[in-house]
């Protein structure tokens, strides 16, 4: 048998490193450099961190004084405005009732309290709606709770299409009988979806004094004027087939504790010698004896 020949590994072992490089070294005034580089960077750092902040911070304030001044103008704005319209309400009404001076401060702090309980979109409604209410109570006997919460709940803050467009806030169609505008807009009858015609108004006031008129046209609901409360009101109007919702009453109350619209409940029964008030005993007279 032949041998395999060996190999000799001994030249290419012998040519192998078995050492390793040494670091290299900076020196002294390398390593001095290099430290103080790299102090002046994490000093231009910091700097520049501390400058930054403190221009954001200072930004941040300024933002803040300005929104805030701003904020107290419109606030003070909005109290002279609230303050004057309060005034030529309880005007109104003081012109209504014989009230003492002491009567329309009272007023007038209702209303702000009635006005204060809403914000944005709802209190621009609100106080769009508080004077024409008040005057359907002091002219027709409508509560001036009832119709507020009766037109919010109806037209969602006078949200709605019909009340956007055409200033129905209470659902009202024109029916053959009706001669002013018209509107066609799609609703639902009995559950089915069809187009129906609506009475058409040109503003928030017309829109409820439309609401007063046919409440006292139809004769159906002469039950439910000439009464103190709003809440009965909206009972008696549903009694005489108003709205067959079962939940109507229930949210109307909602909507007036929400807004502490039964405040303005009493606000004229005080001016028993009032004109109007001489007129709701006649009629309340009348029907007793009827």
């Amino acid at each position: 048998m032949k041998r395999d020949k060996a190999i000799n590994l001994m030249p290419a072992l012998a040519m192998k490193k078995f050492y390793k490089e040494p670091k290299k070294r900076y020196g002294l005034w390398g390593t001095l450099l290099l430290s103080n580089m790299v102090w002046i960077g994490m000093v231009s750092l910091l700097g520049f961190s501390l400058w930054t902040s403190t221009k954001v911070g200072t930004a941040m304030t300024e933002f803040y004084f300005r929104e805030r001044a701003e904020w107290i103008s419109k606030d003070a704005n909005m109290r002279k405005d609230l303050e004057e319209r309060n005034l030529q309400i309880a005007r109104m009404v003081a012109l209504q009732t014989s009230q003492s001076p002491q009567d329309v401060v009272q007023l007038a702090g209702k209303l702000s309290k009635v006005l204060n309980s809403a914000y944005g979109s709802r209190r621009a409604f609100l106080e769009e709606a508080l004077p024409q209410a008040i005057r359907m109570q002091v002219q027709y006997g409508i509560p001036a709770s009832a119709i507020i919460s009766q037109s919010i709940y109806e037209s969602g803050y006078g949200g709605s299409d019909l009340a956007k467009n055409h200033h129905n806030y209470f659902g009202i169609k024109a029916f053959s009988s009706w001669k002013g505008e018209k509107a066609a807009m799609p609703t639902k009858d009995s559950g089915v979806r069809t187009v129906a015609n609506f009475r058409k108004f040109k503003d928030l006031g017309e829109g409820y004094q439309g609401y007063a008129n046919y409440l006292r046209e139809t004769g159906r609901y002469d039950k439910a004027f000439y009464t103190n409360s709003g809440v009965e009101f909206v009972r008696r109007l549903l009694s005489s087939g108003y709205c067959p919702d079962g939940d109507y009453l229930g949210n109307i109350k909602t909507i007036m504790d929400r807004h502490c619209l039964q405040e303005l409940d009493n606000i004229i029964k005080e001016g028993d010698q009032a004109p109007y008030q001489i007129a709701w005993l006649a009629k309340m007279q009348e029907k007793k004896e009827n």
